[in-house]
């Protein structure tokens, strides 16, 4: 092949990989796929009225320390908020999408163990407090099988505004195939500075019984950190 040939071979290989980089840079990069719209509260009932066990809106985690299996056991962190707790209730994953963090309550040494579940929603999230707090009371049954009665206080913590509750009856979560009789809650829901924390401790009355000190302690002592 002759110089000038050899030359002309040269110079159309180079412009097509030219060409093809100058492509490859040109190509749009594929849409991030749009976020699914977030499904309204509804009045499916929910796992003791955590309002993510009933079709809420979807978590937002929030900014602020979480916390995890790795953190102090004698403290809890969520939504720029921190709370004491005896550190024999474990930390565990969440069982269900809506709870954003989970802890094991030991049993009160004759029956079975309860749990204590946090949900946040940032502000404008979660539906009407008023209407989140009915849904936990119709999951309670008196022996005449209406819902029970329950108690109710507003009070304030360490400049938080902080709704404190107790049920107790035969209880009926989502999804559960018959009521369970001789349960309680001690339920809670503390306007934190990024949203709303609903917190439940439930579990066969003697569990909830034994460690309502702990709760009340814990829900005495909730604070900001921000």
């Amino acid at each position: 092949m002759s110089r000038r040939r050899i030359a002309q071979a040269t110079a159309i290989s180079s412009a097509a990989l030219l060409a093809l980089a100058c492509s490859d840079r040109g190509s749009p990069t594929p849409p991030t796929p749009p976020t699914p719209p977030t499904p309204p509260v509804t009045n499916g009932g929910a796992t003791a009225a955590t309002p993510g066990d009933s079709g809420a809106p979807e978590i937002n985690p929030g900014t602020g320390v979480l916390s995890t299996s790795t953190s102090d056991p004698s403290v809890i962190e969520i939504a720029g908020l921190s709370m004491p707790k005896p550190a024999t209730w474990t930390w565990q994953a969440p069982s269900m999408a809506f709870r954003t963090l989970q802890y094991a309550v030991p049993a009160d040494g004759s029956g079975s163990g309860g749990e204590l579940v946090f949900s946040f929603f940032a502000a404008g999230d979660g539906g009407a407090l008023d209407a989140n707090i009915e849904r936990w009371r119709r999951q309670f049954r008196g022996g005449d099988g209406n819902a029970a009665p329950f108690e109710r206080e507003d009070r304030e913590v360490n400049g938080l505004k902080v709704i404190v509750m107790e049920f107790a009856g035969a209880y009926q979560g989502m999804g559960a195939a018959a009521p369970r009789q001789g349960m309680a809650q001690l339920g809670a829901i503390v306007q934190a500075p990024s949203g709303t924390v609903f917190i439940r401790l439930i579990g066969p009355s003697a569990t909830v019984e034994s460690n309502r000190a702990g709760f009340d302690a814990m829900i005495d002592s909730v604070k900001s950190g921000n």
